[in-house]
């Protein structure tokens, strides 16, 4: 349930600019009570030059909310040029990491919280028909200078923000977190969850029902813990059929339970399906921004081959990292009965979606191919053999696509050599694995 909320949270814009405006709001509230009420304290404890009348008030807080409208109009459309440049130059499903960024939401839930004070404030102001002086206005001076600094930083974010250097470092984090998580998930659990083969689920009784999506779209979220104590409680197993990041057609089989006896539990109120890919779960979803930034980076008007190589020597970090679930299953236990059982993607259908776009533009930069084998080296140099010897067959998938009528013989040598390097490595954990 907390995973779901927090996907809710990053997916609704309008949150974090509406708890600021929120705030706003009772900060102006509590502001003109205490202009009302308690006047001869604030005059006791606070300088004169605070205080402020209320024709001066009102009309302080009248530009300001003007400005603060402005500031706020401008905002929104440096957002946009920002987003136009994400989806044109580096890649449409990039948006979302800029538009649910919490900086980007709390700058402009800033200004919007600056003018919320200062249209309720001037809306409250006119009820009061006393001559004393007010605070509000320094108050609302005070929201300014805070929305000042705000707005120097947000233009600092966005500088840093467009810079591929940047983005790429920060799709890696986000793929490394999701990775992460997944064998936090595990590890917490010890014994009750492992990543493995797939257990043995049918016993002699079993009934096999199947269930479908029911509706289209990406699976987004799977709430393991829930659908676990589901199963325990409904003594029943249940395997995953689809990984996450599939997409599901309504009639698509997602969950296959074994049970022997009649089940009232709605399993399919733990699976979030959505019109998009998420990266809360989706290991390769984070993976697959990072190569099409680079492929961008490759297309004829770009023509960046160093940003391509530094998008390939990221993307193979991930791999490396995410290589422990070659399509292997998370396997929740309930004592010795595997209650809950999710189907991982195979390593190689990941590598091969990874990289074979990039492979077919590169085929003819000499460069980017040694980068792509240079990762090849990495994921396989201290990882077991099932995952060196996919790496391997995948390596001579990448040796032809050279195109040998544009290299030259140098080119071919040092493409030769990196793919010599990655088949002793793994030989040579073939051989050892042998004579064990």
């Amino acid at each position: 349930m907390k995973e779901r909320w927090d996907l809710k949270i990053k997916s609704s814009i309008w949150l974090i600019p509406s708890l600021y405006s929120l705030a706003a709001f009772t900060i102006a509230t509590i502001v003109i009570w205490l202009d009302i009420n308690h006047y001869e304290e604030l005059k006791r404890y606070l300088p004169d030059r605070l205080l402020t009348s209320v024709d001066l008030a009102e009309t302080i807080l009248g530009s300001l909310a003007g400005a603060l409208l402005t500031m706020t109009t401008i905002t929104f459309s440096t957002l946009m040029v920002v987003l136009t440049t994400y989806s044109g130059q580096f890649s449409p499903r990039t948006l979302q990491n800029f538009i649910r960024d919490q900086v980007t939401l709390r700058v402009l839930g800033v200004f919007m919280g600056g003018f919320v004070y200062s249209v309720f404030s001037l809306l409250f102001i006119r009820e009061q028909n006393d001559a004393h002086p007010v605070i509000s206005a320094a108050v609302g001076v005070l929201f300014a200078f805070i929305c000042l600094a705000y707005f120097a930083y947000f233009l600092q974010h966005v500088a840093n923000s467009i810079q591929v250097n940047k983005l790429i470092n920060h799709l890696t984090d986000e793929a490394m977190d999701a990775i992460d998580n997944m064998k936090k998930r595990v590890a917490d659990k010890e014994e009750a969850c492992r990543i493995m083969d797939k257990p043995d689920m049918e016993q002699s009784g079993d009934q096999v029902t199947i269930l479908q999506a029911g509706k289209h779209g990406y699976a987004q979220l799977y709430e393991l813990e829930r659908l676990y104590k589901m199963a325990c409680e409904e003594d029943c197993q249940i395997e995953i059929i689809k990984p996450i990041g599939s997409f599901l057609s309504r009639k698509s089989d997602l969950i296959k339970i074994y049970h022997q006896q009649e089940m009232k539990a709605d399993f399919l109120q733990a699976v979030k399906i959505g019109s998009e890919r998420v990266p809360m779960q989706d290991l390769e979803f984070s993976i697959q921004k990072l190569g099409e930034v680079t492929l961008r980076a490759l297309a004829p008007g770009s023509n960046d081959p160093n940003t391509a190589i530094d998008g390939v020597r990221h993307i193979g970090m991930c791999l490396d990292e995410a290589s422990e679930l070659d399509g292997r299953y998370i396997v929740y236990y309930e004592g010795e009965t595997p209650r809950v059982v999710i189907a991982q993607k195979p390593f190689e259908e990941v590598l091969y979606r990874t990289f074979y776009e990039i492979c077919y533009s590169s085929r003819d930069r000499v460069s980017v191919l040694l980068a792509v084998f240079e990762a090849l080296v990495e994921i396989a140099e201290k990882n077991k053999q099932e995952v060196k010897e996919k790496v391997q067959d995948f390596g001579q998938y990448v040796l032809g696509k050279l195109e040998e009528d544009i290299l030259n013989e140098t080119d071919k040598e040092r493409v030769k050599e990196k793919f010599m390097t990655l088949e002793s490595i793994c030989e040579v954990s073939k051989t050892v694995t042998k004579l064990l």
